[in-house]
């Protein structure tokens, strides 16, 4: 295979070609609903009740201090009244696409997954204030670095070019572009739509690295964007916050002096994996 890649069309044949699990069962159902406007609350549990796995994973999320319950959650209607319908959807639907991938040598599991969680996180809190859908973020957002381990099989060689001490998520995503043609936020789009996720996650996973350059502006795209800048940050304080792009933030009207007041503990992100 030449690379890079040139077109739209190549990228899907040759994503088409990846190691992936697909997208079946379940997990094609779950999927399948977050193009709907409502989503029947006996139906969301009579599927997730069909695998013991989620459903163990399910009510363990409802039991985390996160939530507060005041007694033992031990039936799915009650996770789901505490959790939320939405959450629960987008969190089992994060556990089937954890499970479909491997992190490949040269990336530590841990922290990969950790930054997945972290970007989630960020993402669903500034949705929150942009006034946007909060599942709908902190799926596409956990999704977005999948993309770099698909570039992984395409070419080995650019993953452990980004992934050296060093490269900042900018140019992590600049390197991807220069060496396979996309970004993992590209590749990953790619997948989404093979996967049939919803148009609306599909376009924000296609322009998030460059969310402004793109004539229809997304803001679900910015959203992530500056989701994953957070989730790079070692600290994040009053300093790092002015690092963020201020264009960005003016798109979906918010100021790092409210962020600064209101930014979320990371330790509240990780909940699918604990």
């Amino acid at each position: 295979m030449e690379l890079p890649i040139r077109t739209s069309q190549q990228l899907a044949q040759t994503v088409a070609g990846c190691d992936l699990t697909p997208m079946s069962g379940i997990a094609a159902q779950l999927v399948e609903t977050l193009s709907k406007e409502s989503v029947d609350l006996t139906f969301l549990r009579d599927l997730i009740a069909q695998d013991p796995a989620l459903t163990a994973a399910v009510l363990r999320w409802a039991n985390s201090p996160i939530y507060g319950a005041a007694r033992r959650v031990n039936t799915l209607d009650a996770a789901i009244s505490i959790l939320g319908l939405s959450k629960v959807r987008a969190r089992a639907i994060a556990l089937f696409i954890t499970n479909a991938f491997e992190a490949p040598v040269g990336i530590d599991r841990d922290v990969f997954w950790a930054s997945c969680m972290h970007s989630g996180g960020y993402a669903q809190w500034l949705a929150i204030a942009a006034g946007l859908n909060e599942s709908e973020a902190w799926l596409t957002a956990m999704m977005t670095r999948l993309g770099e381990l698909i570039i992984g099989q395409i070419d080995h060689a650019t993953l452990l070019a980004a992934e050296e001490e060093g490269v900042s998520l900018q140019d992590r995503w600049q390197l991807e572009r220069d060496r396979i043609g996309f970004d993992e936020g590209e590749v990953m789009a790619e997948v989404s739509r093979q996967w049939f996720f919803p148009d609306s996650m599909v376009d924000a996973l296609h322009k998030c690295a460059r969310p402004l350059t793109f004539m229809a502006f997304s803001p679900m795209a910015a959203v992530v964007h500056l989701a994953m800048l957070l989730a790079e940050m070692e600290d994040v304080d009053d300093q790092s916050l002015l690092a963020l792009p201020q264009d960005v933030l003016s798109s979906l009207g918010l100021e790092v002096e409210w962020m600064a007041q209101h930014i979320p503990e990371r330790a509240s992100f990780t909940e699918l994996n604990s």
